[in-house]
């Protein structure tokens, strides 16, 4: 399970580093589009990572995750 869980924190940073950037405003539109592009897929890696968090959890607990 530490694994989901060293990529989830990873993620999590990569996203926060990408927002800070487009908080400044300091990238040119068609940079800011893919930075915008990166960090949805960053986002559907997190989720992913977190289902796996949430599913390794319930087995260790015998509890049928939803």
């Amino acid at each position: 399970m530490e694994e989901p869980i060293h990529t989830a924190v990873r993620l999590r940073f990569e996203i926060n580093i990408i927002s800070e950037f487009l908080l400044r405003d300091l990238a040119p539109e068609q940079a800011r589009r893919e930075l915008i592009a990166k960090s949805c897929v960053l986002l559907g890696e997190l989720d992913d990572a977190l289902e796996m968090i949430k599913e390794d959890s319930c087995k260790l607990s015998n509890i049928k995750a939803v």
